[in-house]
């Protein structure tokens, strides 16, 4: 793609550019954004602001960075700040004289001179501060990003940066154990010991991601002149903490880099070690035919079911007759989801946590999709639309869309990751929907595809193990992002697994990777008719942050964490969901049986039961109505139509029941 590259000076942003050529794409601009010029037409030297407070942008060092234009050979486009930190939240909505608009304005420039653009190069590493107002700016003027470094090792990162040819110095230090006089305007190489001694020290970031200091990159194997500093001057703040450089440089010829260089710029395997060491324990393994089966769609629609908790509300099998526009019948769905929202004085689709949307064909997803979108469009919903699984079931010949939502009625404890930009990290989450949702100790998972996430197309190398140990990779690293930290104790564990699969072979695949995670909860795998893009698994499930269990079960709750003390102890938050998955093999007294014993055991409330059916089963209607009877009317029970239910052992099973309470 033609992309245009978001450049401070500093090695990251430099280094995207390299990973961007690297993955085929074709630089063909650059933008900056700079400290406004001085306010008097008369100013001297000490009028210019060389570096000012930005929670977005890198300013120090910008009074060479018009140099680089001459350094990379490619038009360099630049506008003054003119905005403020006007909301300093995680996640950005669009914000009136923020100076996220300046970005916008400047890459509305910087389109109209080359419409052909199509993708921005950010070098956002850790920051969800940037990253998600890069990705605000970019949704609206249809641009993809281009984020490669984005959640990389930092220690591996930065040696990668140093051997990929990146020349950079210290030009601002802002961190315990970084000085001026020892650090400023040395080179990484002279600076990486004391960076990884800070961080097994510390903790704090090798490479500066928690601000402990800044880099202008002199050369690097793209520039066809190299900068050359002229003079140099220690600034110092008032109070000592914070010291950067003035500097005055040039652009310089250099001798030609040969083509190699790109050979140096390390990408990460697909796989990581833990992962590929599933991968190679599972190779060789027959897991049989990965063959299509042809099935039978059941007769009858499933009724509208809604659960009820005090801060959760669970709906499911929102159905629509056929129409001659499944536009007409997604936009019949979503307003029958409107209205049970309304029942509870819930008007913002903010609230709605996860979404099972169902098809019956996924040759249809395209405009199904589209129709969706108009629910969760800007300005409608804030940012971080609800986790979603997509699947195509069996279902009856007189719909062809079926959806379920889990609501949270405590929006104000709603918090979620919605990754948009293309990385080494896990698939790029474009449309509305985001990789995880949040609400307190809950993470609502995304169906997670095998996706190669730098390209963003199937990953089809290994058969159906390598897509089950992708797609597991993908989930487990959303869980991890999604977590949140105040100690090396807080971590995040499943509640129970589902893994959509699209044949028998795939399901058992699945199911032993998900096996060798070492995960311990609920997991099973249902055989549905089709995934997204022709994919053979798909994983999803709700995960738990261990923070939240220990503040909730044991009143370990940490003073000064804002969140646990006014959530913790707060009447109308659920404690630990849980979640279990129950199995019956045969009829429907079977499974009834199994269900009814489960919840003896229980003493939380029950909130929802999702049953995934057989097939071969002729009583579904039948274990419907009698789920009714001994959950009551304020649980809903939700019926997906699946091929084959396979449990944690590879058994093929009629029934999977899945159990959440509060």
């Amino acid at each position: 793609m033609k992309t245009v590259a978001l450049v401070s000076g500093g090695k990251d942003s430099c280094y995207n550019i390299l990973h961007c050529i690297k993955n085929g794409h074709d630089v063909v601009a650059l933008a900056n954004l700079h400290p406004p010029p001085p306010q008097s037409i008369v100013s001297d030297e000490d009028d210019v602001i060389h570096e000012m407070d930005s929670f977005m942008y890198q300013t120090v060092g910008h009074s060479v960075l018009n140099l680089y234009s001459d350094c990379f050979e490619i038009p360099m486009y630049r506008a003054p700040i003119t905005g403020s930190s006007v909301t300093t939240k995680l996640d950005y909505a669009t914000t009136a004289a923020d100076e996220t608009e300046d970005l916008y304005t400047l890459l509305q420039t910087v389109k109209a001179v080359h419409p052909d653009i199509e993708a921005v190069s950010v070098g956002a590493i850790l920051s969800t501060y940037q990253r998600s107002r890069v990705e605000n700016v970019c949704s609206r003027l249809g641009l993809t990003v281009l984020a490669y470094l984005w959640q990389r090792d930092q220690a591996a990162l930065f040696d990668e940066m140093i051997q990929g040819g990146i020349n950079a110095i210290v030009i601002k230090v802002a961190g315990a154990g970084l000085t001026a006089e020892r650090h400023l305007g040395r080179s990484l190489e002279q600076v990486r010991h004391q960076l990884f001694k800070l961080n097994q020290m510390y903790g704090s970031h090798i490479c500066g991601e928690g601000g402990e200091y800044e880099t202008l990159v002199l050369d690097c194997p793209v520039f066809v002149k190299k900068l050359v500093v002229d003079e140099t001057q220690i600034v110092n703040d008032d109070n000592g903490d914070v010291a950067y450089l003035k500097l005055r440089a040039h652009a310089e010829d250099k001798d030609a880099v040969a083509e190699e260089w790109i050979d140096n710029i390390a990408v990460p395997p697909l796989l990581s070690e833990p992962f590929q060491g599933i991968f190679e324990d599972l190779k060789g393994t027959d897991f049989g035919s990965n063959n299509a089966e042809m099935v039978v769609s059941p007769a009858a629609v499933p009724e509208l079911s809604i659960g009820i908790s005090p801060t959760t509300i669970s709906v499911a099998n929102i159905t629509a007759p056929n129409s001659s526009f499944l536009s007409d019948e997604i936009t019949s769905i979503f307003e029958q989801l409107s209205n049970v929202m309304a029942t509870f004085k819930i008007t913002d689709p903010y609230s709605i946590t996860s979404i099972t949307f169902q098809l019956s064909d996924m040759q249809n997803f395209p405009a199904a999709n589209e129709s969706y979108k108009n629910f969760f469009s800007h300005p409608v919903t804030k940012p971080n639309p609800p986790a979603r699984a997509c699947i195509s079931t069996l279902l009856p010949s007189s719909c062809r869309a079926s959806l379920a939502a889990i609501i949270t009625r405590v929006p104000e404890a709603r918090s979620g990751l919605h990754v948009q930009g293309r990385s080494y990290w896990a698939p790029a989450n474009i449309g509305p929907y985001a990789q995880a949702c949040t609400v307190q100790e809950c993470i609502y998972l995304a169906g997670q595809i095998p996706l190669i996430p730098a390209r963003m197309v199937l990953y089809k190398d290994e058969g159906v193990l390598g897509q089950a140990v992708l797609a597991m990779q993908h989930l487990a690293r959303v869980m991890d992002a999604a977590v949140v930290r105040r100690s090396e104790d807080d971590h995040g564990q499943f509640y129970y697994l589902t893994a959509y699969t699209s044949s028998l072979a795939a399901a058992k695949a699945a199911i032993r990777v998900a096996s060798r995670t070492g995960v311990e909860c609920g997991v099973f795998a249902v055989v549905v008719a089709a995934l997204p893009v022709g994919a053979w698994v798909e994983y999803g499930g709700v995960g738990i942050n261990t923070r939240y269990i220990r503040s909730c079960t044991t009143g370990d709750v940490d003073e000064e964490d804002e969140f646990t003390v006014k959530y913790s102890k707060h009447d109308r938050i659920d404690r630990v969901e849980y979640g279990a998955v129950v199995f019956g093999s045969w009829c429907c007294d079977d499974i009834i049986s199994e269900i009814a014993n489960y919840l003896e055991t229980k003493t939380e409330a029950l909130l929802s039961i999702s049953a995934f059916i057989s097939s071969s089963v002729s009583d579904a209607h039948e274990v419907r109505m009698r789920l009714k009877e001994i959950v009551g009317i304020n649980v809903c029970v939700e019926i997906v139509h699946v091929k084959y239910v396979v449990d944690k052992d590879c058994i093929i099973r009629n029934y999977g029941v899945v159990v959440r309470g509060y």
